[in-house]
């Protein structure tokens, strides 16, 4: 049968149980009414029996806050509000704990504050030592020199015989023995030194207090307080159940005797059930350590500062003249470096190395034939030639003021054309002839420093140029006649170069023109005729400048008679000034098919 059937569902079928049925059949009704409500809140009942014998059980409590508290500190130990609530129980258990009994915490500290002192103390010692020894080495006086020459004779360290004429005394060991047994507890030295078998050294000094009660029927209280063994002395210390003794070397004031007694007053205190338990473990004694080593003194000897006036003065001396010579030393230092700044700055001059050696300065690196000679920029750096020694090898330099320079001696420019470089290119500015533009084309390229020629600016200006030189010459003829007057043939002679000269700038540059050639005569005369005269001169000067023209000059005549007078007066000298031809130069894109001629 399934859970469904016995659960819910089949109780509900059930008969309600009555108060007559439980009045008739008490105890068995009673006996199921407690059987249902075991079955029904039983578990619950009995937890929440067991929570309250939990809660009334105090031992039941601290076992349940000691399980969960470690981890409560675990988990809150950074919160600040935790900390603070901590504070004050901890400071006043701790406090309350050292004032009852102090040991405890000495002996949990004592693992940590114990080998802490004791490196910084043998830090401080070392230090102090080296410091001292250092000091010796390099000391000159006649004292440890004499200390040295000792050293050298007895084959002792220079330590050893500067520790003998300076020590007043020092503990080199302390041994902790057990009274009772004579066994060694603990020993402790000075520095790295060590004897060979502790223990046999304890038993030694046992048998020698051992000897010495019982040959000289001391009691308990008396005993051996010291005893000689060569340059060394053995200090002892008796207590009730532990001895202590110091080898020492040299003389201790009686004070250390006090230091001792101290040192076993401690140990006694501290190790009071372990002297009273012993049963040969010595290790429980490792604690006692730094009480030993508090005894393990030492104390020079205080000696006056040795007069060393003359060694100060000479060091003095020295002192100064080593300044003089730093100074001249950064003087002709800086002087250098300023001669070597101006080398790199000048154009042309390249330092590959530069120093010092035999005295002089020297210099090595490659010079431009244009470049400033580096000879002349050692007076700014107050330096003569005699103080560098300097090697140049030549080289072009690619800057563009030598370039630009260099340009100039080979291509030789004409009055009026300035040359410039900017990055490699050559430019050309101002008139210059054609045939020096060819020239300069093909050695531009040539130059160091120049990869092509740009003569774009300066073919503009020549042919500025070209154009007004020939509208400047006007060829005068004789009166009446188209023959040139006395002496104008140089004019029309230059007129036909100038016209060349345009037929070459046209070429190289592209470029077509159109030169109309216009005839003139004076006032005289019928108009008509000098109109026919005035051609007739034009086709005279087109046919002297034909044969010069090319394809890029197209060149037209015409006659204006006395229409275009070059001077309104009728003087016989003005009027001779009329009886010309002039010439009027225009690029073919600005003409027009009528060919206008203005004047």
């Amino acid at each position: 049968m399934s859970d469904a059937s016995s659960g819910p569902d089949r109780r509900a079928a059930a008969p309600p149980v009555t108060k007559s049925a439980l009045d008739t059949d008490r105890p068995s009704d009673y006996e199921a009414f407690a059987e249902l409500r075991s079955l029904l809140v039983g578990s619950e009942v009995e937890q929440l029996a067991q929570s309250l014998a939990r809660l009334n059980d105090p031992e039941a409590r601290r076992r349940e806050m000691g399980s969960i508290l470690p981890q409560v500190l675990v988990e809150h130990a950074s919160d600040p509000r935790f900390t603070h609530a901590l504070t004050p129980p901890v400071e006043h258990a701790i406090t309350a704990s050292v004032r009852k009994n102090p040991a405890p915490l000495a002996d949990a500290l004592f693992p940590v504050m114990g080998p802490a002192i004791r490196k910084a103390v043998a830090a401080a010692l070392a230090s102090m030592v080296d410091g001292f020894n250092r000091t010796l080495e390099h000391s000159l006086s006649w004292r440890s020199m004499a200390w040295r020459i000792e050293a050298l004779r007895t084959g002792k360290s220079f330590g050893e015989v500067m520790l003998l004429h300076t020590l007043r005394f020092r503990v080199e060991q302390v041994f902790l023995i057990e009274r009772a047994s004579g066994l060694l507890l603990q020993h402790v030295t000075a520095g790295s030194g060590e004897v060979r078998d502790a223990d046999m050294v304890s038993g030694m000094l046992t048998a020698i207090r051992d000897f010495v009660k019982d040959s000289f029927s001391v009691t308990d209280t008396e005993g051996l307080e010291g005893l000689k063994v060569g340059e060394l002395s053995v200090w002892i210390e008796q207590g009730p159940r532990a001895i202590l003794a110091a080898v020492l070397r040299g003389t201790a004031p009686r004070t250390f005797r006090t230091t001792l007694q101290t040192a076993l007053e401690r140990i006694h205190l501290e190790f009071a059930d372990e002297l009273e338990q012993f049963s040969g473990d010595t290790a429980r004694f490792e604690g006692a350590r730094p009480a030993l080593e508090t005894c393990l003194q030492s104390e020079y000897h205080a000696t006056a500062a040795p007069n060393h006036r003359k060694l100060w003065a000479a060091v003095a001396v020295a002192a100064i003249a080593l300044v003089i010579w730093a100074g001249f030393a950064w003087r002709a230092r800086s002087r250098w470096n300023h001669y070597l700044e101006s080398l790199k700055a000048e154009p042309g001059i390249v330092v590959l190395s530069s120093g010092r050696s035999a005295g002089k300065f020297s210099v090595s690196g490659l010079r431009d034939p244009l470049a400033r000679d580096p000879e002349s920029l050692l007076a700014a750096s107050q330096l003569t030639p005699g103080d560098v020694d300097a090697t140049w090898a030549p080289y072009h330099a690619a800057n563009p003021t030598l370039a630009v320079i260099r340009a100039r001696q080979v291509l030789q420019p004409p009055n009026g054309v300035a040359l410039d470089l900017n990055d490699g290119v050559l430019s050309i500015t101002g008139a210059a002839p054609p045939t020096w533009l060819a020239e300069a084309s093909r050695l531009a390229p040539l130059i160091p420093g120049v990869s092509r020629l740009d003569a774009s600016g300066s073919a503009d200006a020549s042919v500025a140029t070209t154009v007004a030189q020939i509208e400047s010459l006007s060829p005068l003829f004789n009166k009446g006649q188209a023959t040139l007057a006395e002496g104008q043939e140089d004019v029309l002679r230059q007129l036909v170069l100038r016209v060349a000269e345009l037929e070459k700038v046209a070429g190289a540059n592209g470029p077509r023109f159109r030169l109309e050639v216009i005839g003139h005569t004076d006032m005289d005369g019928d108009p008509i005729v000098n109109v026919a005269i005035s051609r007739s001169r034009a086709t005279f000067v087109k046919e002297a400048l034909e044969g010069v023209g090319g394809d890029r000059i197209v060149i037209v005549d015409a006659g204006v008679g006395s229409a275009d007078p070059a001077v309104g007066s009728d003087t016989e000298a003005d009027k001779q000034r009329n009886r010309r031809v002039t010439v009027h130069v225009s690029p073919m894109a600005a003409t027009t098919p009528t060919q206008e001629v203005r004047h």
